[in-house]
């Protein structure tokens, strides 16, 4: 339970912070419907979609329609960019937190399990992992059955 809970409060997490990362850099760039905007792309974030879905075209309305400069135009763009990318550093940070299992486990599994069964196999993708992690740590950590006497 600890792992699904942790899988979807980093996912939602995630969705969330850029989000807001979205939302400040359409207020910055002046596109109109920012907060829509920024709703859409945590729904998209959600479901595991790239949030260029909706900064593409955000990008190319500050290139074509904005009253930028090609200076402010570039900075809005690396700044997309980036709050983009912000994606594939903070799920890894947050996708493990508060389980016994190491985050890369955590995050293999469900990124293997969403690319197999879609939204469901995020979360059981990651539960399947952490559970076999926990399984073979404690196999591992067994002692044998005759590890008190001495060979022959």
């Amino acid at each position: 339970m600890a792992t699904t809970r942790s899988v979807a409060a980093g996912v939602i997490g995630v969705a969330f912070i850029q989000a807001v990362l979205f939302g400040a850099g359409f207020i910055l760039a002046g596109i109109p419907w920012p907060g829509f905007l920024a709703l859409v792309v945590l729904v998209i974030g959600i479901i595991q979609l790239p949030a260029i879905v909706v900064t593409l075209p955000a990008i190319g309305w500050v290139w074509v329609a904005g009253d930028t400069s090609a200076a402010a135009a570039t900075a809005l763009t690396v700044y997309f960019f980036s709050a983009g990318l912000a994606d594939n550093i903070l799920k890894p940070l947050l996708l493990g937190r508060g389980v016994d299992a190491p985050m890369p486990v955590i995050l293999l599994g469900a990124l293997g399990g969403m690319v197999t069964s879609g939204l469901m196999g995020l979360f059981t993708g990651a539960v399947l992992l952490a559970m076999g992690y926990q399984l073979l740590m404690g196999w591992v950590d067994r002692a044998p059955a005759d590890a008190g006497r001495e060979p022959a």
